[in-house]
């Protein structure tokens, strides 16, 4: 396992508010900043893990870079997408799991 640098796109921080937004709607707040810290923290975990993923065949990963990869949170409901260059782990973007095709 290598120790990754993390690079978020500003899509995957918009990702981010649109859940917290509609957590808010169905809950609470405090709902929502849990839920999204959880979701941050994931895609910190990727500084170490990010190679023990496999480059994906899914057509939706695939759409973002030739060689995405995904992980799957720990709730099952969301794909982060994300690809590897030398360094660095490049978060692409949050799909929900049931978006993927």
């Amino acid at each position: 396992m290598n120790n990754y640098i993390l690079n978020v796109k500003q899509e995957v921080y918009d990702d981010i508010e649109n859940i917290r937004n509609f957590i808010i709607t169905v809950g609470s707040k405090e709902l929502a900043l849990k839920y999204t810290q959880n979701l941050l923290s994931e895609i910190e975990d990727l500084t170490y893990l990010a190679d023990t993923m496999q480059v994906s065949q899914w057509k939706t990963a695939k759409l973002y870079h030739p060689k995405a990869r995904r992980l799957i949170t720990k709730n099952r409901k969301w794909n982060i997408i994300y690809h590897i260059e030398d360094e660095f782990v490049v978060v692409d973007k949050i799909i929900a799991s049931s978006r993927m095709f």
